[in-house]
């Protein structure tokens, strides 16, 4: 994952506009900008810095290399651009689905207390 995709998810999760997460990591909004669309390969402090203005903390961990996905990433690559903005389409709903039965699971949960 480029550093400029971290940014953009913590961002993203905590719910803030660029601007925000530039003030609160004393960081101009246009920097933080750049380093979302990977105009600048931002320095691992600088990630840190503004994941955590986020409210989160980066985990990094090492692992084996892993070919588990190459078949899956084979098979995607062969699609065509409209298939496999379909497919992402298609994942987009699998998760709002499975997200709003988790929520509704939760809310019925809390009226029960």
């Amino acid at each position: 994952m480029r550093s400029g995709d971290l940014v953009y998810l913590a961002r993203t999760r905590a719910g803030l506009t660029q601007a925000q997460l530039g003030a609160r990591a004393g960081m101009a909004q246009n920097a933080v900008s750049r380093i979302e669309r990977g105009e600048v390969d931002a320095s691992f402090a600088s990630v840190t810095r503004l994941v955590r203005a986020c409210g989160l903390e980066p985990r990094i961990s090492l692992a084996a290399g892993d070919a588990s996905y190459a078949r899956d990433v084979r098979r995607r690559l062969a699609l065509t651009p409209l298939q496999r903005l379909e497919l992402g389409v298609n994942l987009a709903h699998v998760a709002q689905s499975t997200r709003r039965a988790a929520l509704g699971n939760e809310g019925v949960g809390n009226r029960s207390r």
